[in-house]
Protein backbone atom coordinates (compact mmCIF):
# COMPACT_ATOMS: atom_id res chain seq x y z
CA UNK A 1 0.00 0.00 0.00
CA UNK A 2 1.43 3.58 -1.28
CA UNK A 3 1.19 5.60 2.10
CA UNK A 4 3.38 8.72 0.57
CA UNK A 5 1.96 12.26 0.73
CA UNK A 6 1.55 12.77 -2.78
CA UNK A 7 -0.94 9.16 -2.80
CA UNK A 8 -3.11 10.93 0.13
CA UNK A 9 -6.51 11.88 -1.52
CA UNK A 10 -8.31 13.72 1.34
CA UNK A 11 -12.22 12.16 2.01
CA UNK A 12 -14.14 14.81 0.48
CA UNK A 13 -16.78 14.49 3.55
CA UNK A 14 -13.47 15.33 5.86
CA UNK A 15 -12.69 18.37 3.71
CA UNK A 16 -16.02 19.66 3.62
CA UNK A 17 -16.25 19.74 7.61
CA UNK A 18 -13.34 20.92 7.66
CA UNK A 19 -14.01 23.98 5.50
CA UNK A 20 -17.52 24.17 6.55
CA UNK A 21 -16.09 25.16 10.49
CA UNK A 22 -13.67 27.15 9.03
CA UNK A 23 -16.36 29.43 7.39
CA UNK A 24 -18.11 29.23 10.85
CA UNK A 25 -15.44 30.94 12.81
CA UNK A 26 -15.02 33.59 10.05
CA UNK A 27 -18.68 34.31 10.25
CA UNK A 28 -19.05 34.55 13.83
CA UNK A 29 -15.67 36.46 14.00
CA UNK A 30 -16.61 39.12 12.19
CA UNK A 31 -18.23 40.35 15.47
CA UNK A 32 -16.16 38.79 17.77
CA UNK A 33 -13.65 41.40 20.02
CA UNK A 34 -10.45 40.33 22.00
CA UNK A 35 -10.78 41.56 25.70
CA UNK A 36 -7.34 43.26 26.91
CA UNK A 37 -5.86 43.65 30.33
CA UNK A 38 -2.12 44.41 30.78
CA UNK A 39 -1.32 44.19 27.40
CA UNK A 40 -2.62 40.63 27.12
CA UNK A 41 -5.85 38.80 25.71
CA UNK A 42 -8.27 37.97 29.34
CA UNK A 43 -10.99 37.04 27.16
CA UNK A 44 -13.41 37.62 24.26
CA UNK A 45 -16.06 39.74 23.63
CA UNK A 46 -18.99 39.73 20.90
CA UNK A 47 -21.07 42.86 19.76
CA UNK A 48 -24.50 41.44 20.66
CA UNK A 49 -26.74 44.70 19.21
CA UNK A 50 -25.79 47.85 17.52
CA UNK A 51 -23.08 49.59 19.63
CA UNK A 52 -23.14 46.65 23.01
CA UNK A 53 -20.53 44.47 23.42
CA UNK A 54 -21.17 41.01 25.63
CA UNK A 55 -18.85 39.55 27.54
CA UNK A 56 -18.32 37.18 30.54
CA UNK A 57 -18.09 39.01 33.91
CA UNK A 58 -15.52 36.98 35.88
CA UNK A 59 -12.61 37.78 33.88
CA UNK A 60 -12.61 42.08 35.71
CA UNK A 61 -11.10 41.42 39.21
CA UNK A 62 -12.47 44.51 39.93
CA UNK A 63 -15.62 46.15 38.10
CA UNK A 64 -14.47 48.46 35.35
CA UNK A 65 -15.84 51.77 34.66
CA UNK A 66 -14.50 50.74 30.72
CA UNK A 67 -12.49 47.68 29.21
CA UNK A 68 -10.17 47.70 26.31
CA UNK A 69 -10.99 45.70 23.26
CA UNK A 70 -8.77 44.54 20.26
CA UNK A 71 -10.67 44.28 16.55
CA UNK A 72 -10.29 42.51 13.66
CA UNK A 73 -7.39 44.94 12.46
CA UNK A 74 -5.41 44.69 15.93
CA UNK A 75 -6.80 48.25 16.42
CA UNK A 76 -7.98 49.38 20.19
CA UNK A 77 -10.66 50.59 21.27
CA UNK A 78 -12.79 51.64 24.84
CA UNK A 79 -16.07 50.63 25.42
CA UNK A 80 -17.81 51.95 28.10
CA UNK A 81 -19.38 50.04 31.00
CA UNK A 82 -23.20 50.18 31.08
CA UNK A 83 -23.49 47.13 33.75
CA UNK A 84 -22.78 43.76 35.17
CA UNK A 85 -24.85 40.95 36.24
CA UNK A 86 -22.49 38.53 38.34
CA UNK A 87 -25.13 35.71 39.27
CA UNK A 88 -25.07 34.87 35.28
CA UNK A 89 -21.40 35.92 34.69
CA UNK A 90 -22.64 38.69 32.09
CA UNK A 91 -20.78 41.82 31.57
CA UNK A 92 -22.27 44.69 29.13
CA UNK A 93 -20.44 47.47 27.45
CA UNK A 94 -21.28 50.74 24.98
CA UNK A 95 -19.31 50.85 22.04
CA UNK A 96 -17.71 54.10 21.26
CA UNK A 97 -19.95 56.55 19.00
CA UNK A 98 -19.10 55.84 15.30
CA UNK A 99 -17.45 52.14 15.85
CA UNK A 100 -19.13 50.25 13.10
CA UNK A 101 -19.08 46.53 13.82
CA UNK A 102 -21.93 44.55 12.76
CA UNK A 103 -23.84 42.60 15.82
CA UNK A 104 -23.53 38.88 15.47
CA UNK A 105 -26.95 36.95 14.14
CA UNK A 106 -27.99 34.97 17.33
CA UNK A 107 -30.15 31.56 17.55
CA UNK A 108 -32.07 30.36 19.89
CA UNK A 109 -30.32 27.52 21.93
CA UNK A 110 -33.80 25.44 22.27
CA UNK A 111 -32.89 22.74 20.16
CA UNK A 112 -28.95 22.15 21.28
CA UNK A 113 -28.70 18.40 22.55
CA UNK A 114 -25.69 16.27 23.86
CA UNK A 115 -23.63 15.40 20.73
CA UNK A 116 -24.17 18.04 18.87
CA UNK A 117 -21.38 20.43 17.98
CA UNK A 118 -20.92 23.71 18.65
CA UNK A 119 -17.48 26.36 17.61
CA UNK A 120 -16.50 28.86 20.33
CA UNK A 121 -14.70 32.27 18.16
CA UNK A 122 -12.49 34.30 20.23
CA UNK A 123 -9.96 36.57 18.91
CA UNK A 124 -5.93 37.13 19.67
CA UNK A 125 -4.26 40.61 20.18
CA UNK A 126 -3.28 40.68 16.74
CA UNK A 127 -6.28 40.14 15.94
CA UNK A 128 -6.79 36.71 14.47
CA UNK A 129 -9.22 34.53 15.20
CA UNK A 130 -8.94 31.61 17.35
CA UNK A 131 -11.56 28.92 17.88
CA UNK A 132 -12.07 25.74 19.61
CA UNK A 133 -14.66 23.21 18.60
CA UNK A 134 -16.14 20.21 20.44
CA UNK A 135 -19.49 18.50 21.16
CA UNK A 136 -22.17 19.23 24.00
CA UNK A 137 -21.47 17.20 26.91
CA UNK A 138 -25.30 17.73 28.47
CA UNK A 139 -27.99 19.72 27.53
CA UNK A 140 -30.86 20.46 29.77
CA UNK A 141 -33.54 22.94 31.11
CA UNK A 142 -33.39 26.09 33.22
CA UNK A 143 -31.40 25.96 35.75
CA UNK A 144 -29.94 28.28 38.79
CA UNK A 145 -26.33 29.45 39.48
CA UNK A 146 -24.48 29.12 42.87
CA UNK A 147 -24.78 33.43 42.73
CA UNK A 148 -28.81 32.69 41.79
CA UNK A 149 -29.00 33.87 38.52
CA UNK A 150 -31.49 31.79 36.25
CA UNK A 151 -30.49 31.07 33.49
CA UNK A 152 -32.86 29.64 30.28
CA UNK A 153 -31.04 26.36 29.32
CA UNK A 154 -28.27 24.12 30.54
CA UNK A 155 -25.54 23.36 27.91
CA UNK A 156 -22.71 22.06 29.24
CA UNK A 157 -19.46 21.64 26.53
CA UNK A 158 -17.55 18.30 26.34
CA UNK A 159 -14.36 19.67 29.10
CA UNK A 160 -12.83 22.91 30.09
CA UNK A 161 -12.50 26.23 27.47
CA UNK A 162 -9.29 27.24 26.72
CA UNK A 163 -7.53 30.72 28.24
CA UNK A 164 -8.87 33.71 26.30
CA UNK A 165 -12.17 32.03 25.27
CA UNK A 166 -14.47 33.16 28.37
CA UNK A 167 -17.07 35.25 26.67
CA UNK A 168 -16.28 34.07 23.36
CA UNK A 169 -19.47 33.69 21.04
CA UNK A 170 -20.67 30.11 20.34
CA UNK A 171 -22.06 29.36 17.50
CA UNK A 172 -23.98 25.71 15.93
CA UNK A 173 -23.28 24.11 12.59
CA UNK A 174 -25.43 26.46 10.66
CA UNK A 175 -23.81 29.50 11.95
CA UNK A 176 -26.01 30.82 13.97
CA UNK A 177 -25.24 31.90 18.17
CA UNK A 178 -26.85 30.43 20.51
CA UNK A 179 -24.88 31.83 23.29
CA UNK A 180 -21.31 32.54 24.96
CA UNK A 181 -19.01 30.73 26.69
CA UNK A 182 -18.04 31.04 30.24
CA UNK A 183 -15.72 28.88 32.74
CA UNK A 184 -17.06 30.50 35.74
CA UNK A 185 -20.15 28.79 35.89
CA UNK A 186 -19.00 25.74 36.84
CA UNK A 187 -15.89 23.99 38.44
CA UNK A 188 -15.39 20.71 36.09
CA UNK A 189 -16.72 21.95 32.41
CA UNK A 190 -17.58 25.19 30.40
CA UNK A 191 -21.29 26.72 30.33
CA UNK A 192 -22.60 28.18 27.25
CA UNK A 193 -24.72 31.26 28.59
CA UNK A 194 -27.56 30.66 25.84
CA UNK A 195 -29.08 33.32 24.04
CA UNK A 196 -32.22 33.79 25.73
CA UNK A 197 -30.75 34.44 29.22
CA UNK A 198 -27.94 37.04 27.40
CA UNK A 199 -31.00 39.39 25.58
CA UNK A 200 -32.53 39.23 28.87
CA UNK A 201 -30.06 40.49 31.03
CA UNK A 202 -29.14 43.09 28.21
CA UNK A 203 -32.26 44.53 28.05
CA UNK A 204 -32.22 44.95 32.11
CA UNK A 205 -28.83 46.05 32.63
CA UNK A 206 -30.01 48.83 29.83
CA UNK A 207 -32.98 49.90 32.31
CA UNK A 208 -31.68 49.76 35.09
CA UNK A 209 -27.77 49.28 34.77
CA UNK A 210 -27.94 46.16 37.49
CA UNK A 211 -30.45 43.30 37.58
CA UNK A 212 -33.09 42.78 40.74
CA UNK A 213 -33.20 39.11 41.61
CA UNK A 214 -36.19 38.62 44.51
CA UNK A 215 -35.47 38.00 47.88
CA UNK A 216 -37.78 36.72 50.76
CA UNK A 217 -35.04 36.27 53.34
CA UNK A 218 -35.64 32.17 54.17
CA UNK A 219 -33.79 28.91 53.64
CA UNK A 220 -36.06 26.60 51.86
CA UNK A 221 -35.52 22.76 50.41
CA UNK A 222 -38.11 20.84 48.76
CA UNK A 223 -40.43 18.30 49.99
CA UNK A 224 -43.45 16.43 48.93
CA UNK A 225 -47.01 17.71 50.05
CA UNK A 226 -49.26 15.62 52.27
CA UNK A 227 -51.97 13.89 49.97
CA UNK A 228 -50.33 16.23 47.25
CA UNK A 229 -50.03 13.46 44.54
CA UNK A 230 -46.45 13.42 43.75
CA UNK A 231 -46.43 17.30 44.16
CA UNK A 232 -43.43 19.16 45.81
CA UNK A 233 -43.81 22.71 47.96
CA UNK A 234 -40.64 24.42 50.04
CA UNK A 235 -40.26 23.51 53.48
CA UNK A 236 -38.80 26.68 55.41
CA UNK A 237 -36.13 26.16 57.35
CA UNK A 238 -34.51 29.04 58.51
CA UNK A 239 -35.95 32.63 58.72
CA UNK A 240 -33.92 35.77 57.96
CA UNK A 241 -34.27 38.01 60.72
CA UNK A 242 -35.92 41.24 60.05
CA UNK A 243 -36.55 39.53 56.61
CA UNK A 244 -39.39 40.54 54.49
CA UNK A 245 -40.90 36.47 55.24
CA UNK A 246 -40.40 36.91 58.67
CA UNK A 247 -42.19 39.99 58.64
CA UNK A 248 -45.29 38.31 57.06
CA UNK A 249 -45.61 35.55 59.40
CA UNK A 250 -44.31 33.20 57.69
CA UNK A 251 -42.57 30.30 60.13
CA UNK A 252 -39.78 27.39 60.23
CA UNK A 253 -41.88 24.41 59.19
CA UNK A 254 -44.12 26.06 56.93
CA UNK A 255 -44.27 24.57 53.57
CA UNK A 256 -44.61 27.32 50.49
CA UNK A 257 -47.01 26.03 48.26
CA UNK A 258 -47.63 28.98 45.69
CA UNK A 259 -45.97 32.04 45.57
CA UNK A 260 -47.76 34.87 43.26
CA UNK A 261 -50.17 31.82 42.19
CA UNK A 262 -47.97 30.11 40.42
CA UNK A 263 -47.04 26.92 42.04
CA UNK A 264 -43.19 26.34 43.89
CA UNK A 265 -41.50 23.20 43.55
CA UNK A 266 -38.11 23.85 44.69
CA UNK A 267 -36.01 27.40 44.86
CA UNK A 268 -35.42 27.70 41.03
CA UNK A 269 -39.47 28.20 40.48
CA UNK A 270 -39.36 30.44 43.54
CA UNK A 271 -37.28 33.25 41.62
CA UNK A 272 -39.33 32.44 38.78
CA UNK A 273 -42.43 33.35 40.30
CA UNK A 274 -41.42 35.88 42.21
CA UNK A 275 -38.88 37.90 39.43
CA UNK A 276 -41.49 40.09 38.31
CA UNK A 277 -42.26 41.54 41.70
CA UNK A 278 -39.02 42.77 43.28
CA UNK A 279 -40.49 45.79 45.72
CA UNK A 280 -43.98 44.41 45.79
CA UNK A 281 -46.32 42.46 47.45
CA UNK A 282 -47.57 39.36 46.76
CA UNK A 283 -49.18 36.16 47.92
CA UNK A 284 -47.72 33.18 49.30
CA UNK A 285 -49.97 30.07 49.59
CA UNK A 286 -48.22 28.22 52.87
CA UNK A 287 -49.28 24.79 54.39
CA UNK A 288 -48.97 25.34 58.56
CA UNK A 289 -49.44 21.83 60.30
CA UNK A 290 -51.74 20.87 57.62
CA UNK A 291 -53.75 23.41 57.08
CA UNK A 292 -53.79 26.22 53.86
CA UNK A 293 -53.36 29.81 54.78
CA UNK A 294 -52.37 32.50 52.63
CA UNK A 295 -49.96 35.31 53.93
CA UNK A 296 -48.98 39.41 51.90
CA UNK A 297 -44.88 39.20 51.59
CA UNK A 298 -42.81 41.98 50.53
CA UNK A 299 -40.45 40.71 47.98
CA UNK A 300 -36.71 41.58 48.83
CA UNK A 301 -33.55 42.05 46.71
CA UNK A 302 -31.46 39.86 46.72
CA UNK A 303 -27.64 39.98 47.19
CA UNK A 304 -24.40 37.91 46.73
CA UNK A 305 -23.61 38.30 49.70
CA UNK A 306 -26.41 36.76 51.48
CA UNK A 307 -27.49 33.43 51.53
CA UNK A 308 -31.17 33.42 52.71
CA UNK A 309 -33.45 33.37 49.30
Amino acid sequence: MNTSPESFTPSGVLLAHSQALAAVVDHVGSSTLAVLGRGRVVASAVVWRDGLVVTAAHVFRRTPAAATFATAAGETLTAALVGIDSSTDLALFRLPEGCAISPVVSGSATGVRAGHVLVAVGRAAEGDLIASAGIVNRAGGAWQTWLGGQVDRLIRLDGGIYEGLSGAPVADAAGSVIGIATSALSRSYGVVVPAATISRVVDALLAHGRIARPRLGIGAQPVPLPNGEGRSGLLVTSLLTGGTAEQAGLLIGDIVVKAAGTPVADLVALHHALAAHVGASVTLAVLRGGVAMALACSVGEWSAERSCH
